[in-house]
Formats: C-alpha cells, structure tokens, sequence
C-alpha cells in the first residue's frame, strides 16, 4: 500500500527528528546541559540553527526529549517484569530490580533525569509546565502508582503489614533506591572493604525491608 505524501512527509520529519535527538543525546551526555548550546546542535546534524527550531523550539525541549527517551525505557521495562508476577510483593521487588538494572545499564539516561530533577528547571508548576517534561512526570507518577498499588496489593492478601501506609512505604522505598543507586563513592569503598558489591548491598536492603513489611502473624495474635 502506498502511503501519501503527506504521511511521506511525516515519517521523513519523524526520522529526521530522531536523527537529531541521536546527535544532541551523545552531546549532552558527553559534555552536560550547560555546555551544549543549539549552535553546537545544529553544526553537528549539519542543519542551520533555524531548521533545527523548526523541530524542537528550544534546548529545553530538545534536552527534555533525550530524558523522555529513558523515562519510556525505564516504564517499558518495569511493565514488562511485572506481567508475571503473582502479587503485590513479587511486583514491589520486579521494580526494584528493574530500576536497579536501568541504572545501571543506562547511567547516562539516569543522570540526565537527575538533572531534570535537581531544580535547574522550572518543572514544579504543572499548569504551566513543558508538554514533554509533562510526559515525562505523568510516567514517573505511573512508576509511584503501580508502586503504590501493589502495596496495597500486598495488604489485601494478607502478605504486607496491615498497619502500613501505602504512600509512605512507596516513598519510602522509593528514596532507599535512590539512595543505594546514588550511593557516595566512600560508602562504596566501606562495601568493598567488606567483600560486599553495590548489588549485594542492594539485596541486603530487600531482605531487611522485608522483614519489616511483611506480615509474620503476629498482627492478626495481637488483635485478638
């Protein structure tokens, strides 16, 4: 089947678009947000600086895209390992271990998601935010939504502790991650001194917050 010229015209936009969101994100993983200008952009796809306004209509938006990119990897990846998990429980250590695998496998997307978060940008207002810092936001409220509801999850089936607060606990575990993955270089020497990995380390943490959520009986003994 043929496709029009004007489904022509968008596709070639679309692979040209992506032609210099390839060139920008090996830019700004290189050298940083701050010391890559548009101009730096455009000689590098060989576009003059007003065709590239044509596709992204500032270097926000252009950046944006690049931790667009990982925020729909990270997503892709957590919905993929949770399609076979069994309950609550089993989809609140899928998406540790995903998150963990993604920082790891792509640190460069991380980074630049850390950045988009350090408050360099004007983010926080969601009535007048970007349209694709929006994006990306409504999917990390996913990752805290799924987060959040299998907690629940876990409390319904009698596996998490009734007396906690899912909120709390996906924050909670939220920052622990954040914590471990953005681990300070003389903690992880600690570690090592002790034969114990930052994925070992990472593991220690999941036992020990299991033993703290999970529901051993003793909740259902006291009640009564």
């Amino acid at each position: 089947m043929r496709l029009s010229i004007k489904e022509m015209k968008k596709q070639e936009k679309e692979r040209r678009r992506n032609y210099i969101l390839d060139a920008a994100e090996k830019l700004f993983f290189s050298r940083g947000f701050d010391n890559v200008s548009m101009d730096d952009v455009a000689n590098e796809v060989e576009l003059s600086k007003a065709a590239l306004y044509l596709y992204f209509k500032d270097k926000e938006s252009l950046f944006f895209s690049i931790v667009l990119r990982g925020a729909r990897i990270l997503n892709a990846m957590i919905e993929e390992e949770i399609k076979n998990c069994k309950n609550g429980v089993e989809i609140l250590d899928a998406i540790g271990a995903v998150y963990f695998e993604f920082v790891n496998k792509y640190p460069d997307y991380n980074r630049a998601y850390l950045y988009f978060r350090s408050g360099r940008f004007a983010i926080e207002d969601v009535e007048d935010v970007n349209e694709i810092a929006k994006e990306i936001l409504n999917l990390r409220q996913e990752t805290f939504d799924i987060t959040c509801n299998a907690i629940k999850s876990g409390i319904d089936e009698g596996l998490i502790r009734r007396n906690m607060n899912p909120v709390e606990v996906t924050i909670l575990l939220t920052m622990i991650l954040k914590g471990i993955t953005e681990m300070r270089s003389d903690f992880k020497t600690v570690l090592e001194k002790q034969g114990i990995g930052q994925y070992r380390f990472y593991e220690d943490v999941t036992g020990f917050m299991h033993r703290l959520l999970m529901n051993t009986g003793r909740e259902e003994k006291n009640e009564k």
